[in-house]
């Protein structure tokens, strides 16, 4: 979100064949996949809460629950995310540091300098926080 339209090089030096770009877009997407894949995490969330609350964010936006910024040759990520209440939270998100670290890393070859880890609310998994926003919506 924060990359508006520049592109990430993954690979020094000139190919006979041209060269690699890839769009921001793409590495929220790695981001999101590697996010959803750790253990505790219910949802990836909005940067911002509605009235105090958390915002879960469907499927299709996604990628706004995640920053990414170029500084100095290497990626700062940021990401907002919904833990499971009664887990360790640091835990969590030391795992979704580096799942997410070493996921960018592995599929770019770009150094992931930090990734912040936000966690914008707490539920009591994804079956309770999809009926709370029902509930909210009537």
């Amino acid at each position: 979100m924060c990359m508006p339209k520049t592109a990430i090089q993954p690979q020094q030096g000139v190919h006979p064949l041209g060269k690699i770009e890839v769009l921001p877009n793409a590495i929220h997407t790695i981001a999101v996949q590697a996010i959803s894949e750790c253990y505790g995490v219910v949802g990836i969330a909005a940067p911002r809460l509605a009235g105090g609350r958390v915002v879960l964010l469907s499927p299709e936006q996604c990628n706004q629950g995640v920053q990414v910024r170029m500084l100095n040759e290497q990626l700062h990520i940021e990401v907002y995310v919904a833990l499971e209440y009664g887990l360790r939270i640091s835990e969590i998100a030391h795992n979704i540091m580096s799942s997410v670290k070493f996921s960018v890393e592995k599929m770019l070859g770009v150094p992931v300098a930090l990734v912040n880890v936000n966690v914008q609310g707490l539920s009591h998994g994804p079956a309770s926080s999809v009926t709370e926003q029902t509930k909210d919506k009537r």
